[in-house]
């Protein structure tokens, strides 16, 4: 009787485990990817958050911390003094004016930090009124902002006077004045000389300040 030989069935589980790892390799492949691409966009995003400046605050954080933001040679109170000594620069487009606003600004700050002036919570209203002439300075109301951060700027150095330079209340008066004749409702470029005559008395307070 002839025998009959019985083939033995090939275990699959071989197969099993190839699947299985061509899945894994096809798995790693796809969100190994995803991951780099994530990577690359925080990346990105890291940079673009690093590399913007917002004249908040130029610069608002520049306002904040007395640095002066108009890339100037001379900052504080020498670059304010440096950059109104050139009148001719009150051109059309209001540029100087908001400008001489920022170094104004900053040559405060910079003489309040020299002489350990808290003027932190002032320059808060001042530097609500500054960012809205810089974001429209040539709308209507411009003279007026102009008018209400002399005003207060003018009112910081009063206190600071008052604290630490008594002989200087005649000469701070003058900036007061100066600032409160700024008409309101004329256009900036019509009093550009009651305008330049403020910038012109703080400059010089500033300057006995030292």
């Amino acid at each position: 009787m002839a025998e009959i030989k019985i083939e033995k069935k090939k275990p699959i589980w071989p197969w099993i485990i190839l699947v299985l790892v061509i899945l894994a390799i096809l798995y790693f492949l796809v969100f190994a990817d995803d991951d780099n691409n994530d990577d690359m966009d925080d990346t990105n995003t890291e940079q673009v958050e690093e590399g913007t400046v917002w004249e908040d605050d130029t610069d608002t954080t520049s306002w904040e911390t007395g640095t002066d933001t108009l890339g100037t040679s001379g900052q504080g109170v020498e670059g304010y003094l440096a950059y109104i000594s050139d009148d001719e620069k009150m051109g059309v487009d209001h540029q100087y004016t908001n400008n001489a606003i920022i170094q104004l600004m900053n040559a405060v700050q910079a003489k309040a930090n020299e002489i350990n002036y808290d003027i932190s919570a002032d320059m808060q209203a001042v530097r609500a009124d500054a960012q809205a002439i810089q974001q429209d300075p040539t709308a209507l109301n411009h003279a007026n902002k102009i008018r209400s951060v002399g005003t207060k700027l003018a009112n910081i150095m009063e206190k600071m006077q008052k604290d630490q330079f008594p002989n200087l209340s005649k000469d701070v008066t003058e900036v007061k004045t100066a600032a409160q004749n700024i008409n309101a409702s004329t256009p900036t470029l019509d009093q550009k000389d009651q305008i330049k005559k403020f910038f012109d008395e703080a400059g010089e307070v500033l300057e006995k300040m030292s």
